[in-house]
């Protein structure tokens, strides 16, 4: 009895981040002060329409775990996805968010994902010891999520 071995694509996804880490260096480079400064902003917003006390000495406690975490959860998300589209085989156009229906959803699956993860890092990490109502921490965690989720996974590398 023969044996089918079907790989697809398999390779492509691991394959395709190395690919933007290699040709693109300092495409990470700017990306990571970036993704700091946009992580300040939605911070100090948030301490400011919740009425946080002492923005200042909590900003200082927070921003680089939240800053950590957040990049954390977006590579946890995209890791999920790289091992599910090479796992059920799914063809290149999943990796077009607007090409399809199922793209789409695809991608929503991933940025939803990383949202659930910023919730959750902020509530167990981020601002866990800091003294704090629960109720605000909550919903500091809850806008962070909504905010900072990774949006950019809805644009096309092809």
């Amino acid at each position: 009895m023969k044996r089918d071995i079907k790989l697809y694509n398999l390779i492509f996804p691991m394959w395709g981040i190395y690919f933007y880490a290699i040709l693109f260096p300092y495409f990470f480079v700017l990306l990571l002060p970036a993704n700091f400064i946009v992580d300040t902003v939605m911070l100090l917003l948030l301490f400011f329409l919740f009425k946080v006390p002492e923005k200042k000495e909590l900003y200082r406690k927070g921003i680089w775990k939240a800053w950590g975490f957040g990049f954390l959860a977006d590579f946890l998300a995209a890791g999920v996805l790289v091992i599910l589209s090479s796992a059920v085989s799914l063809p290149l156009q999943i990796y077009a968010p607007f090409s399809s229906v199922g793209a789409f959803l695809f991608a929503t699956v991933g940025v939803v994902l990383a949202g659930v993860l910023i919730y959750f890092f902020h509530i167990k990490f981020v601002w866990k010891g800091i003294l704090l109502e629960e109720g605000k921490k909550k919903k500091i965690a809850l806008g962070m999520a909504i905010l900072t989720a990774p949006y950019l996974m809805y644009l096309s590398p092809l």
